[in-house]
């Protein structure tokens, strides 16, 4: 890794320093010591370029940063950015030395989802807790043996294929009956809250599993509904929700007796013995953790020894200033064009206004006429017009034929 930059003052350096030493003696500064960081703000001046890297803007409240998003990493969203959306991403912080300024280099980018659904879910999550929805005080135990399981899913969907797989394997004496619900779109709440209740009035199963594969938010999103949440809360029997993925929570997860990260951790929930499992489990995570964060520090340390070597990062910093300054370039070009358009166009209408002063319907509009005789020829002076000569008068809207009374030379 190379020393930090070091500037002489004036009367010990033998000649002045140029802008681009400046520059990249505050790069080596900024970048020495350069890790990836994790930064959460608000998308600001979002400008996908026809090169296929994103330039924008990562603000809070006080402060702002630019930032890029390569081309290699913008392919990667499955989302759609747009200015005032709240995202989390891991980037790291470089200098543009041709623009004299430093900027994120944004590696992975994910919504926050603070949007109005998120609003909502907050909302509605804080009145449930405040009723007392939530309260570990009324969560069910599963019974000690679990003979039959009600499953409240989609039949066409995948979480339906993983508890069926699971339970077999695990337990197959375990009888499944299922309850076909929708688990998105209109109506899919309501659905869920019925089948629920469904389950309850018969008394068959020993618990209840809810739930579907991921998705987004808008797609769990019948399971924040209020009646899918009163539904569980109401359930004699005790339910395990198993929403999306271990990331996902939604509002019948925490309404649930149990919450399981996946469809199929619900069923092995269900048909083990949850003492058992639950030893298990803290084993694993503790395993995972150790094996995880060992891991990522040996990641960590050969990206920041790479980081390092001047032999790597010289050629990637020339290509990706090279590309940011074109995409610089395009666009000035771009705005000296609608420049130009815009002078030509001013310039037409100047012209088109001259015209139309001088054209002769003008002056018939200001209230003149033309006057000509039967042969048509204009009639410039009384003097050419005798007592009973037919006439035409032209005015700006059409005309009328007349015929002389009497003519007046001089007034």
């Amino acid at each position: 890794m190379s020393s930090p930059a070091v500037f002489l003052p004036p009367r010990e350096c033998d000649r002045p320093y140029t802008i681009s030493e400046i520059n990249q003696g505050i790069a080596t500064v900024i970048e020495s010591g350069n890790t990836l960081i994790w930064i959460e703000g608000e998308l600001s001046n979002w400008k996908p370029s026809s090169s296929g890297h994103c330039y924008f803007r990562l603000k809070d409240e006080t402060s702002q940063i630019p930032a890029v998003l390569w081309k290699s990493a913008a392919q990667e969203l499955e989302w759609k950015p747009a200015d005032g959306m709240a995202v989390m991403a891991i980037a790291s912080i470089r200098v543009y030395q041709r623009g004299g300024y430093y900027q994120l280099d944004v590696h992975k980018m994910q919504p926050l989802g603070q949007g109005a659904l998120h609003a909502a879910f907050l909302r509605l999550k804080e009145r449930l807790e405040r009723e007392g929805l939530f309260d570990v005080s009324f969560k069910q135990p599963l019974p000690d043996s679990v003979k039959r399981i009600g499953v409240v899913t989609s039949l066409r969907g995948a979480a339906l294929h993983d508890i069926v797989r699971v339970t077999a394997s695990r337990a197959p004496q375990t009888d499944l009956i299922i309850r076909d619900v929708a688990v998105q779109g209109d109506g899919a709440a309501k659905q869920i809250a019925a089948a629920i209740e469904a389950f309850n009035r018969a008394g068959s199963v020993d618990c209840i599993i809810v739930g579907r594969g991921g998705g987004s938010l808008e797609d769990l999103w019948a399971f924040n509904e209020e009646v899918v949440a009163r539904a569980i809360f109401a359930s004699k029997i005790p339910v395990i929700s198993a929403v999306g993925h271990e990331i996902d929570y939604t509002i019948s997860d925490f309404t649930a007796d149990i919450r399981a990260a996946t469809p199929s951790a619900a069923a092995e929930i269900a048909v083990a013995d949850t003492r058992d499992a639950a030893r298990l489990f803290a084993t694993f995570t503790d395993r995972f953790k150790t094996a995880s964060a060992r891991y990522f520090t040996s990641i960590h340390r050969e990206y920041l020894r790479l980081l390092g070597q001047r032999s790597l990062r010289a050629p990637v910093r020339l290509l990706s200033e090279a590309e940011q300054y074109r995409d610089e370039l395009q666009q000035r070009l771009e705005e000296a064009v609608y420049r130009h358009l815009e002078k030509r166009t001013a310039t037409l209408a100047s012209a088109a206004k001259q015209l139309d002063a001088l054209s002769p319907l003008s002056v018939l509009a200001r209230g003149y006429s033309v006057v000509s005789d039967a042969s048509g020829r204009v009639v410039h002076s009384a003097g050419r017009l005798h007592e009973g000569d037919k006439i035409d008068i032209r005015f700006s809207e059409g005309s009328a034929a007349a015929v002389i009374g009497e003519c007046r030379e001089k007034e």
